[in-house]
């Protein structure tokens, strides 16, 4: 099991020769270089997609981009050494969404450049196509069914995306462009391998999220706004493939994911959450209608059926993962815990899993291992890394660590902190269970605990015989807060969100804190709702008494502190530098700056927000009262902190209105401030150049503020 109170320490690969000395603070040219090095290798990191384990558990299918062209589908066989290889025929087509037949036939998505618009299906040794056909709209899923029919869920021309897949709109080149309620839908069709075309599922008035199939029934998350705000008012239904007819299983105020048939047709689960979902399951009987909490296991990102009575599930654990089996009436039979990170669907964990229930498949990484494919039994865990696609990366390791401290009112707060001190090899599997599903270290293989922050070393591991007194002295913190407010940041080898920048920052010199505030996913639903009707109130406290526990420890320079977030990172950063003047830097990445204006201008507006705020809203006196008092343009005379914004023109999600605003109202107020917007990008950078041209503001942003 973990343990929450465990202070963690990262397996690591052998530092890079270039490094200074633990603790030394580099000079203002060599941070320079150093951030930029790294983050300049990072661009090669290759991170397999849509990872498949086929139906016999010999082969994985995946996607990884070409070195010449885009991405494409490729294939590991298991049993020998090597490399994912490419399908033939395949340069000029841009693949997704890899699965396998019950036959094992090869299933994905197609398409001329990024629009994928095709379903193609390859056979063979050689994986040679055998069937392609058009779909109506860009396709999102691909769901195989066992009688040899194949579902397809597309999004139409112009639907609106939500910020974990960029806040962009689905391409549509119409001109102009004309919306209408209910216009742009989700919407469900499917085939027989072989069709001559897909056959659209008339489900009237309704977009879909999430599907499964099973023996010609749908089960979909769906819901009647068609916008990613609807997504937050969801309904789990059962759909007839002829006539489109829906019965109705479960309403929720919570959002639904991972919808999952049980064979026989008896039975369904979903897994039901917050917002980026990683929550509770909930177990549906098909004939009774019942839907029933199965209370066992929480924060579930995926699961499936290994038969009519048992399941299969991983999900979040503090900062690392955790999966095993349990019945369908919610009794655990194994659990296992991992400390590092599942990489799949919506950046969540993910598992594949083959036909016999015992081996499963994903990207697996941890904080000395880059992500590659790897795989590992379903019901014990211990995953093992089987490409070695970015073993030229893992010189780029930092020490990584879990800190845990106390927010105001007491509640026990952890983090990820990262620092420039020599990373500790390890080896071996990660993540292994007893029969019983308890994990005998605590799921923490191959690491060290470090005294010295309030941390305990895990079961049967030495503690680091220097002792705290060894630890170097005071460095230039960067707190970087993740989005959500219902996400986390989790054991990794070069956490992903707000740029990619932690570990080069790291690099250049600085102590990283990765704070999981109270809002976060990974300790239960409970945890989570506490942001619920009080955003940028706790969750703040949490993270600045993280930088106040690392001050008083001895890691940071409280005079050489920057803020810095993307998304509801980017909004906590915006707002905490109205609140407090500790940090000398701020950098706010797709951050809402004004929730009155975000409540009609955002894709999830009428969702997220009146979830988040309580049920405030524009529409009393009293709600627009509240949003004010937590929107950081109404309290612009408070800040002193020189703030960088970073925007990207096209996004949906956080609208580069928001950008506007915070500049205005900074510039106004006489903040020193720049704005920086990013053409054709979305709530996340994607294009190179940006992403090299946003590293290299940040840098000189902290560098010119006294941080770095």
């Amino acid at each position: 099991m973990t343990q929450p109170d465990a202070r963690r320490t990262s397996p690591a690969a052998s530092p890079d020769a270039r490094r200074t000395s633990p603790g030394a603070s580099p000079a203002p040219s060599e941070a320079r270089s150093a951030l930029l090095e790294a983050h300049a290798a990072l661009t090669g990191l290759r991170v397999p997609e849509s990872v498949a384990l086929d139906p016999a558990g010999g082969r994985v299918a995946c996607v990884l981009p070409l070195a010449d062209g885009g991405p494409v589908a490729h294939v590991l066989d298991l049993a020998r050494a090597g490399a994912p290889v490419p399908v033939p025929e395949a340069p000029e087509r841009w693949h997704a969404l890899t699965r396998w037949l019950p036959d094992g036939r090869l299933l994905l998505a197609s398409g001329e450049g990024p629009d994928l618009d095709h379903v193609e299906v390859r056979a063979g040794d050689d994986l040679t196509p055998v069937w392609r056909v058009r779909a109506d709209g860009e396709i999102e899923d691909l769901i195989a069914g066992a009688d040899g029919t194949v579902l397809v869920r597309t999004a139409d021309p112009g639907s609106e995306r939500d910020g974990s897949h960029l806040g962009l709109r689905v391409h549509d080149g119409s001109d102009p462009f004309v919306r209408t309620p209910g216009g742009r839908l989700r919407r469900l069709a499917w085939a027989e391998v072989g069709d001559a075309r897909l056959r659209p599922i008339p489900v009237e008035g309704l977009t879909v999220w999430d599907a499964d199939w099973r023996d010609g029934v749908a089960l979909a998350v769906t819901s009647a706004d068609e916008t990613p705000g609807g997504y937050y008012r969801p309904r789990l239904d059962l759909i007839d493939r002829e006539t489109g007819a829906t019965r109705t299983l479960l309403r929720t105020t919570w959002q639904l994911s991972r919808p999952r048939l049980a064979p026989g047709g008896r039975a369904a689960v979903v897994v039901e959450g917050l917002s980026i979902v990683s929550g509770r399951i909930i177990h549906v009987d098909l004939v009774t209608g019942e839907a029933t909490p199965l209370a066992a296991v929480d924060d579930v990102t995926d699961l499936g059926w290994l038969d009519a009575d048992t399941l299969w599930f991983t999900g979040w654990s503090g900062t690392g993962t955790h999966g095993g089996t349990l019945t369908a009436d919610g009794r655990t039979l194994t659990r296992w815990t991992a400390w590092g990170t599942l990489g799949g669907r919506d950046g969540q964990p993910s598992l594949s899993v083959d036909r016999a229930g015992t081996l499963a498949a994903a990207v697996w990484e941890t904080a000395g291992r880059p992500p590659e494919i790897a795989v590992a039994d379903v019901a014990g865990g211990g995953w093992r890394q089987v490409t070695g696609l970015n073993d030229d990366l893992a010189r780029l390791a930092v020490h990584q660590e879990e800190v845990t401290w106390t927010g105001p009112d007491g509640l026990a707060v952890h983090g990820l902190l990262l620092t420039r001190r020599e990373p500790t090899p390890s080896a071996g599997p990660y993540g292994q269970a007893d029969p019983d599903g308890s994990d005998p270290s605590g799921g923490l293989h191959g690491l060290h605990g470090l005294p010295g922050l309030g941390g305990l070393p895990g079961p049967g591991v030495p503690e680091d015989p220097d002792g705290p007194e060894a630890r170097p002295g005071p460095s230039p913190l960067v707190v970087i807060a993740h989005g959500g407010p219902t996400w986390l940041w989790s054991s990794a080898f070069a956490p992903a969100e707000s740029g990619q920048l932690a570990l080069p920052l790291v690099h250049a010199g600085a102590a990283v804190l990765l704070p999981n505030p109270r809002g976060s996913s990974g300790r239960g639903q409970d945890y989570a709702r506490r942001v619920i009707g009080h955003v940028g109130e706790e969750d703040l406290d949490d993270v600045l008494a993280g930088v106040d526990h690392l001050v008083a420890a001895g890691v940071a320079d409280p005079g050489r502190m920057a803020v810095l977030g993307l998304s509801y990172g980017g909004y906590l950063s915006a707002w905490a530098v109205t609140r407090t003047g500790r940090f000398r830097a701020a950098v706010v990445m797709s951050g809402v700056a004004n929730w009155l204006s975000f409540a009609n201008a955002s894709n999830l507006a009428h969702g997220y927000d009146p979830l988040y705020h309580g049920g405030a809203g524009i529409a009393t006196s009293e709600g627009r009262d509240f949003l004010a008092a937590r929107s950081p343009v109404c309290h612009a005379a408070k800040v002193t902190t020189p703030t960088l914004i970073l925007h990207g023109a096209e996004d949906r999600t956080t609208p580069v209105g928001q950008a506007e605003e915070l500049y205005r109202a900074w510039s106004a107020a006489g903040v020193r401030t720049q704005l920086v917007v990013y053409p054709r990008e979305g709530h996340e950078l994607t294009e190179p150049g940006h992403r090299r041209d946003a590293a290299e503001r940040v840098l000189g942003w902290l560098a010119g503020n006294g941080v770095l």
